[in-house]
């Protein structure tokens, strides 16, 4: 859907509003907080519901150290939509998968032995070099080799020639939890006696926290952190310790608003039943659209700055009691994520009363919901499902 003028926002049932500015400021702060050590930006998953291809080219232009992603299509897209920065990305890859990241120029964990040797081998066949990150698993038990591995690793490295090694990493598994913490120090001591057998001459750029683990962990910084979660001003770790700003707005307009009789059942299952005559708005965004069938009854919107609790969702739309909100009309603004008057609900605080965490709310975001960008308080661009305007 390609949008012609501004005057087309109004045909918006719900939008994410996209402050690439507060985006900017994160990603600077950040930036200043870890100097000298480099930021790898995760624009992964649409950049967390976000919109990478906005996201990405925004970070690109403030000279980002590295762009990082999960999926390998994901780089694919960044490379397709003109994103040269470079990018690391994180899943293993299969084979013809490994073949192509080396045609684009893009970097990928190498996680045993045998990924090594294939990624030189395909290197050599294109007559290029293969660019990976060696990845250790020092206790998440997903992908990478054993620490104890690392010495036969850096043996098989050796006999190789087309394959850069550009760095050494590992992940946390709870970063976020402090009773934790024995643990999550433990994978730090494993990762860096590991990297010292990898790259003995610390050549290489060793990355081991995230977003949780920057926050918390000063001293795991290291030579980079892969920030995801903060870079949009959310985070496990609530409230944030720094000043970032939230950078998405998630907002609906009512659609109908009805009075219902004490009595009344409000969505499926029979979950909700009015405990008195209610005003209720209908609201078109639903369980398709990032909300959970928890947030029924038990999440909350903001109406003319008012919290007003959701009762009922379905698969598309929400009901949400609006009774102490003085002649609610169609077209207002509902804000299920942001700030409305002196009231704020924050990604993490919506994903809660969901039952949930911020990251399933975000990228659960639907791409039929229209991510509307801002720069310097103007908007200029509009994306729906897929199709990019430039205003």
């Amino acid at each position: 859907m390609k949008v012609a003028s501004l005057e087309q926002l109004e045909e918006f049932s719900s939008r994410m509003d996209i402050d690439l500015d507060s985006l900017a400021f994160n990603y600077r702060y950040i930036k200043a907080m870890v100097s000298p050590a480099k930021v790898i930006a995760v624009v992964k998953a649409n950049a967390i519901g976000h919109g990478q291809r906005h996201v990405a080219r925004t970070l690109e232009s403030l000279g980002v150290d590295f762009l990082g992603v999960s999926n390998f299509l994901e780089g694919v897209y960044l490379r397709e939509a003109g994103v040269r920065a470079p990018v690391l990305v994180f899943n293993g890859l299969t084979p013809a998968q490994m073949r192509r990241a080396i045609e684009l120029d893009l970097s990928f964990f190498a996680f045993d032995s045998e990924s090594l040797v294939l990624a030189d081998s395909l290197a050599k066949d294109a007559g290029l070099r293969a660019k990976v990150h060696l990845k250790v698993d020092t206790g998440m038990g997903r992908l990478g080799f054993l620490p104890g591995d690392a010495r036969s690793v850096a043996e098989t490295l050796k006999k190789l020639s087309a394959v850069e090694v550009e760095g050494v990493a590992s992940h946390l598994a709870s970063p976020y939890v402090p009773e934790h913490d024995g643990f999550t120090r433990a994978q730090f001591e494993k990762f860096l006696a590991a990297a010292g057998e990898l790259d003995p001459g610390h050549r290489t750029m060793w990355h081991f926290a995230a977003s949780s683990g920057t926050l918390r962990f000063k001293e795991m910084w290291l030579d980079a952190v892969r920030v995801g979660a903060i870079l949009y001003g959310v985070s496990r770790v609530w409230p944030l310790p720094w000043p970032l700003r939230p950078v998405a707005c998630y907002k609906a307009q009512i659609v109908q608003v009805k009075r219902l009789p004490k009595g009344h059942n409000v969505g499926y299952r029979l979950h909700y039943t009015a405990p008195h005559d209610m005003a209720l708005a209908v609201v078109p965004v639903g369980t398709t659209d990032g909300l959970t069938s928890e947030h029924a009854d038990g999440g909350f919107v903001l109406v003319r700055g008012k919290r007003c609790r959701i009762v009922g969702i379905c698969s598309c739309e929400m009901m949400v009691d609006v009774t102490d909100v003085d002649s609610p009309a169609p077209g207002e603004e509902v804000v299920i994520i942001g700030k409305q008057g002196g009231d704020y609900i924050s990604a993490v605080e919506c994903a809660e009363s969901g039952q949930t965490a911020y990251s399933n709310l975000l990228t659960r975001i639907s791409t039929r919901v229209p991510r509307v960008y801002f720069s310097n308080g103007k908007c200029t661009h509009i994306e729906v499902l897929g199709d990019e305007s430039d205003l």
